[in-house]
């Protein structure tokens, strides 16, 4: 009976060892922190700043290696940028990479089709980890984007007495007040109110050339042109809160025969 419980004993002292050996948590593979996507303006290589991290907080890092992976037909193909080999105890590393550690002729003669990608290998101890991000290529040279411009579009803006007028949000405007002679319209806030030429309605004509016009003119805080009479002929242009540009022409005024307080702008926008 002695021996019996000896043997259960030893039966149990097996199973304790063998459940702490399961329990022995592994080591963690470094972490590589990087941009997701990369993109390089062949136009603008000073911009180029693509900073990364290697981190491990069990083990201590033996190298990093850096390249960049060209696939053509489905091949790829590596380009070694730098390997850091680590000979003291380190558990991080840092680099911010510019265009001085890249290829530069390499980046402006891709073919098309090819593919480009920025990767790193991590090693630590015992473990390893591997990271990539796709590289994007903006080449020289590249003629302008010109997107034309939507509309027109017909607006009605409506005051009645001293309510804020509506029909205006949408362009990042407001209409709050009138004086004697004219109406007062203001920007609503991080908005931008530009006054144009009349020409301008038809002289731009795209997108690009809306944005340049009102990124260069100088904003005004209201504006009070709109008279007493019934036609007319003005061009705004507006930049809202969100970014959006608006191009307007507004081009007649009424007053309700049965309200004079009740008082419609109408008129045209593109955007």
């Amino acid at each position: 009976m002695k021996k019996l419980g000896i043997y259960f004993m030893m039966l149990a002292m097996m199973a304790v060892t063998f459940v702490g050996c399961g329990d022995k948590d592994e080591p963690n593979p470094p972490v590589i922190t990087m941009p997701s996507s990369i993109t390089i303006d062949m136009s603008d290589l000073n911009a180029l700043e693509v900073n990364v991290a290697v981190t491990s907080a069990d083990e201590e890092l033996v190298s990093v290696k850096v390249f960049i992976e060209m696939t053509v037909a489905g091949a790829p193909t590596t380009i070694d940028l730098e390997t850091i080999t680590f000979e003291s105890k380190e558990k991080a590393w840092t680099k911010t990479y510019t265009i001085a550690d890249f290829n530069e002729e390499l980046l402006g003669n891709v073919p098309e089709g090819v593919t480009l990608a920025f990767c790193i290998e991590a090693k630590a101890e015992t473990t390893e980890a591997s990271k990539s991000a796709p590289i994007t290529i903006i080449p020289k040279d590249v003629p302008p984007i010109d997107t034309p411009l939507e509309g027109p579009l017909s607006f009605t803006w409506n005051r009645k007495g001293s309510a804020d007028g509506t029909g205006l949000a949408q362009f990042g405007l407001a209409w709050t007040s009138n004086t004697p002679a004219y109406i007062v319209i203001t920007h609503l806030p991080g908005a931008k109110l530009v006054v144009l030429e009349p020409n301008d309605w038809t002289a731009l004509a795209t997108k690009e050339a809306l944005a340049a016009a009102v990124e260069a003119g100088t904003g005004v805080e209201k504006w009070e042109a709109i008279p007493t009479k019934a036609t007319f002929n003005y061009v705004i242009a507006t930049k809202t809160a969100d970014g959006k540009y608006y191009l307007l022409n507004p081009t007649e005024r009424t007053i309700s025969p049965s309200d004079p307080g009740d008082r419609t702008v109408t008129g045209q926008y593109k955007f």
